[in-house]
């Protein structure tokens, strides 16, 4: 695993889950690959900016609401 994947978190699938959305009206929302998304919320990928600025949007999010680095976790 690349070191920028294993200092980067995210809380999305938290997110879907507290607010019962699922993955796929989120990839179509955000105009995301399904599979993509998938990775995004297993935490298996890192999104582009352009890619976490749309979630983030769809969510009403900032997006460091939505990923984080390591080191900010609580």
């Amino acid at each position: 695993m690349c070191v920028v994947m294993q200092m980067i978190r995210t809380n999305l699938k938290d997110v879907l889950d507290s607010r019962g959305i699922k993955q796929k009206w989120l990839a179509n929302e955000a105009n995301i690959d399904q599979t993509t998304l998938s990775k995004l919320v297993r935490g298996k990928a890192i999104p582009t900016l352009e890619v976490a600025f749309r979630i983030a949007k769809v969510l009403d999010l900032r997006i460091d609401e939505v990923w984080y680095h390591e080191d900010d976790e609580k």
